[in-house]
């Protein structure tokens, strides 16, 4: 009897373990981190969110059938692009379903448009860790992790950092908005450790997946002072992830504007903090 052959793989495009987005809550509201911790928020899925997430998924499949192909392994391991959208859609249920066509049409352009590009993958989705002495807890360590969503080597072979992201529009204005981000920040300490001179920046790639489709490629502008405090930044958050209580309503609020209705609307907190 021929052995069936296995399922291919889908790629995990999920957050790290231990990334950004807890840091994130921490310094923007000590409340949020707690109940984010506890599981009493309603799950995040907005439209925009789901989209994203199929779209990672289907790039991260190109990109690592492209890596097997140059490595002389079987590229049919892994889910074709297409094949890794429907899938994952299928599994996080009908909401998902009835984005896939968009996505699609928007991944199929994209990957004509970069067709001749000339990067060549060294590493998708992959999560990137370290330890950090613990600014508390004597002899202890603390970990801090990021998924980058890819890592190529370019034609005069530098080493880049790319993150993907979906845009409603591109202009300088939505890449400035990055400069100061903690996730393109850490990218820069973890591509000088790893790679060192080969190392060259952090590529913002993005991708407009409504028409008429747009697509960027640009490298985020440097931010020198933040690149040299940000372990400070992480031990700080650290600190007071060590003093906040345990107990979400026991934390305190940060109760500002900015941190509790964000140019994206509510915070997932709002009504609870508001009337309990």
């Amino acid at each position: 009897m021929i052995p069936t052959p296995p399922d291919p793989k889908l790629i995990d495009a999920g957050p790290s373990e231990r990334g950004w987005h807890r840091v994130a809550s921490i310094l923007t509201c000590p409340r949020l981190s707690r109940l984010e911790i506890a599981g009493a928020l309603p799950p995040l899925e907005s439209v925009y969110l789901i989209r994203g997430s199929l779209l990672h998924v289907g790039l991260a499949h190109y990109y690592q059938r492209q890596k097997a192909v140059a490595a002389n392994q079987d590229p049919d391991e892994w889910y074709a692009p297409e094949e890794a959208v429907l899938k994952l859609a299928e599994q996080e249920g009908a909401e998902w379903c009835l984005e896939v066509d968009l996505v699609l049409a928007g991944l199929a352009a994209y990957l004509r448009y970069w067709s001749q590009d000339d990067w060549v993958p060294l590493e998708i989705e992959y999560e990137l860790r370290a330890r950090i002495p613990h600014p508390v807890v004597p002899d202890e360590r603390f970990l801090f992790t990021q998924r980058a969503d890819l890592i190529v080597e370019d034609g005069a072979g530098k080493v880049w950092i790319v993150d993907h992201k979906t845009a409603s529009r591109i202009n300088q204005g939505s890449l400035d908005q990055y400069i100061l981000s903690g996730q393109m920040v850490g990218y820069q300490h973890f591509g000088r450790a790893i790679y060192g001179d080969r190392f060259a920046g952090v590529i913002l790639n993005r991708i407009k997946i409504y028409e008429p489709h747009e697509f960027d490629r640009r490298t985020v502008p440097p931010a020198p002072v933040a690149t040299a405090g940000f372990v400070d930044t992480l031990k700080w958050a650290e600190y007071l992830d060590y003093t906040i209580p345990l107990d979400p309503e026991q934390a305190p609020m940060a109760t500002r504007v900015s941190a509790c209705y964000g140019k994206y609307g509510k915070c997932s907190a709002f009504d609870r903090c508001r009337f309990g």
